[in-house]
C-alpha cells in the first residue's frame, strides 16, 4: 500500500469531527475546496434539507464518486470563491454544507455562515 493510500484509509477512519478539524486546516492551508461536479455540482438531501458535499483534497472526493455520483469527478472552488460566492449563494438557496462525508458516514452538516466563520479564524492564523 502506498503511503498516499494509507493516508486517505487513516483520515478517512476518523470521526466525522476529527474530519471537520482536518478539512478546516487543510482548506486553511492549501486555500482550495473540492466538490465533485458532472453538469451541476453534486447534492444530496435530508430530511427535506439540500446538502452540497464538500472535500478538503481530491482524492477524498474522487472516492465518494460512487453510486449516484458515479459520473461526477473532483473540482476545486478557490478559498476567494468559496468564501465570497458560494458560501453566500448556499445561505440564499437554504442548503446546508456537507464537510467531509466518506462511505458509511455523512460527515459533518453545517450552516455555511457557521463553515465561513470557522474558515476565516484558522485562515487568520496562516496571514
Amino acid at each position: 500500500m502506498r503511503m498516499h493510500d494509507k493516508k486517505v484509509l487513516n483520515v478517512s477512519s476518523l470521526s466525522s469531527e476529527e474530519r471537520f478539524e482536518f478539512f478546516i486546516r487543510k482548506v486553511a492551508d492549501f486555500e482550495v475546496v473540492w466538490g465533485l461536479y458532472d453538469e451541476g455540482w453534486a447534492t444530496a438531501a435530508l430530511e427535506g434539507s439540500v446538502l452540497v458535499p464538500l472535500w478538503p483534497e481530491e482524492e477524498f472526493a474522487k472516492r465518494c464518486a460512487t453510486d449516484e455520483w458515479s459520473d461526477f469527478w473532483p473540482r476545486k472552488i478557490s478559498i476567494d470563491d468559496f468564501l465570497y460566492k458560494w458560501l453566500a449563494g448556499m445561505h440564499l438557496d437554504s442548503r446546508l454544507c456537507q464537510v467531509f462525508p466518506v462511505p458509511g458516514d455523512a460527515g459533518v452538516l453545517i450552516s455555511p455562515f457557521a463553515l465561513e466563520v470557522a474558515l476565516r479564524e484558522e485562515l487568520e492564523k496562516y496571514e
